[in-house]
């Protein structure tokens, strides 16, 4: 897709082949970035599937490159999908699968999408259309406690309070908020140079919420550990904290507080000691490649 960049391309491609002749999934497909640069270094009886909840990234891999190439394959299905649409293309394991986490640059720009604070379009926020409630039903059908929770524990919103008075009396107002109204309603609470990152917290936490994407990241975590043969990978790409601590946490689980209690174990062998950060001129090319942090992990043996 124009305008779309992969973030962390060479790194994440490094890490995730295992054998140029296996099969691996590009769950996060969007503009192909990733997937086009998998395809380059596979053999020629390498196999890519590309997944998404989108289907507009569908619609586009099918219709152009990667997917002339007989060894790539699109098909729609989100985190928790993931495996009865690969048993639908005859794949029970594979050698590797790679997530990005973040949303594309062609989703966040779609105004009738309404991921961004500076979007005019409707409180949608679903990544995946068929999901049953957009931002604005959410925010309609949750108790002002429930609100609350969404933006401490997903936006980690300051003020969350009084954000969520502002957000009250902006769907009083309003048959329909759009994503400029909810801007409008929230801009008096955070004023100065800060305002850009404050908004931008408010509007992760709605996204997160609608599209349960820590949830799903959880089930991808679980169905990665069934799919993958001994010795696969695992790459993640995130973008924010939450999504980070929830794959650190799985690839090298947190010893307990209390000496006496076992240590957890994992099916995992980290390959990353510590999240790898795009570089200061990939940054520079890519300003929403700064908060990107790749993780891989391999399967152990035992663990298949």
């Amino acid at each position: 897709m124009p305008g779309h960049v992969p973030v962390l391309k060479e790194e994440a491609v490094q890490l995730l082949l295992t054998d140029p002749n296996g099969t691996y999934v590009d769950v996060t497909l969007g503009g192909g970035g990733h997937a086009a640069a998998i395809l380059e270094s596979l053999g020629v009886d390498g196999r890519l599937v590309g997944l998404d909840c989108d289907p507009a990234a569908i619609d586009h891999a099918r219709a152009m490159p990667p997917a002339p190439d007989p060894r790539f394959v699109a098909g729609r299905a989100r985190f928790s999908e993931i495996r009865p649409a690969l048993q639908g293309l005859g794949i029970s394991v594979v050698d590797g699968i790679l997530a990005d986490l973040g949303i594309s640059s062609i989703q966040l720009d779609d105004p009738a999408r309404g991921l961004s604070y500076t979007a005019s379009g409707p409180l949608d926020m679903r990544l995946d259309p068929s999901l049953p409630r957009t931002a604005d039903a959410l925010l309609r059908a949750i108790d002002d406690d429930e609100l609350l929770r969404v933006l401490r524990e997903l936006g980690e919103v300051p003020r969350p309070r009084a954000a969520v008075r502002a957000i009250r009396r902006a769907l009083a107002a309003e048959v329909t908020v759009t994503a400029e109204t909810l801007r409008k309603a929230l801009e008096p609470l955070y004023p100065g140079p800060a305002r850009p990152r404050r908004l931008s917290q408010v509007f992760q936490a709605l996204r997160i919420a609608v599209n349960r994407e820590l949830d799903e990241l959880e089930s991808l975590l679980h169905e990665a550990a069934h799919l993958l043969r001994p010795g696969g990978t695992l790459c993640v790409i995130a973008y924010h904290s939450l999504e980070d601590r929830i794959v650190k946490n799985t690839f090298r689980p947190p010893r307990p507080y209390d000496p006496r209690e076992p240590i957890p174990e994992s099916p995992w062998v980290p390959l990353t000691k510590k999240p790898i950060r795009p570089s200061d001129e990939e940054c520079r090319r890519n300003p929403r490649a700064r908060s990107a942090r790749l993780r891989a992990a391999r399967l152990k043996a035992e663990a298949a």
